[in-house]
């Protein structure tokens, strides 16, 4: 039962002597120590945890205790009672989270350049691009005629619509033309000719440009350097200029 029991919240020494009071009942100290194999101090440190806990209670005779566990109906006491704890925790750190936030943001540096490689990327990018979107941010995109999102991250991409209908965020995306048509009522697409074509995807959103590579191990970089993502803009709103709907 220890793995139960530290599921719900137990320690593994926590887990381990309640198992033993359960076996054999009442007992002094000795026996703990001989079936646990814990140093004493620990063990009467765990003892007084589970004492305070309710799952632990003792008994004197001739002045000496014995401790036992109480009865196993506590133990949906004590989850509630987390449930309770939890409960309030979670009130508290919400409001924190703000001032957490605001702290990060003066702390983190302007400019950076991360990688991701693997499936995290490209689904980090998504959310982002929606949090931009929600503060009002133009989101464009441009690259790959195929559709790799769809292909292989199908669920994520369909969230993503759906905020995009939640929130009425609009994407402006370039393709090649004739070769791909937008699942997203909400964005406005403009083709290329066939020469523009890239074999990666290319979103600029906030201060930040996503570069990602679907090829064989999946990269992606985000750059967070204001020239650098101006210079993209500009390139993207001269792209948006020649083409076509």
């Amino acid at each position: 039962m220890k793995k139960e029991l530290q599921q719900i919240g137990l320690t593994p020494g926590e887990s381990q002597v309640y198992e033993i009071l359960v076996e054999i009942g009442p007992t002094k100290t000795g026996r703990i120590l001989k079936k646990s194999n814990l140093a004493s101090s620990k063990v009467y440190d765990v003892l007084q945890r589970l004492i305070k806990k309710g799952l632990a209670n003792f008994s004197l005779e001739n002045g000496v205790r014995k401790y036992d566990a109480t009865p196993p109906e506590r133990l949906i006491d004590f989850l509630e009672e987390r449930k309770e704890e939890l409960s309030k925790s979670q009130e508290e750190i919400k409001k924190i989270i703000p001032l957490i936030k605001e702290k990060r943001k003066n702390s983190e540096e302007k400019e950076a350049v991360i990688i991701y490689t693997g499936k995290q990327g490209p689904k980090i990018i998504l959310k982002e691009t929606i949090e931009a979107g929600k503060k009002g941010e133009k989101l464009m995109g441009y690259g790959t005629d195929e559709d790799p999102y769809k292909d292989f991250l199908p669920a994520d991409i369909e969230q993503h619509f759906r905020d995009q209908k939640k929130y009425k965020i609009k994407w402006h995306l370039l393709f090649t033309k004739g070769k791909w048509k937008s699942p997203s009522p909400l964005a406005e697409v403009k083709y290329l000719p066939k020469g523009f074509n890239s074999p990666v995807r290319t979103m600029i959103y906030g201060d930040k440009v996503a570069i990602v590579d679907f090829n064989k191990t999946w990269t992606t970089i985000i750059i967070q350097k204001r020239e650098i993502v101006e210079s993209y803009k500009k390139h993207f709103e001269m792209l948006w200029k020649i083409a076509k709907k």
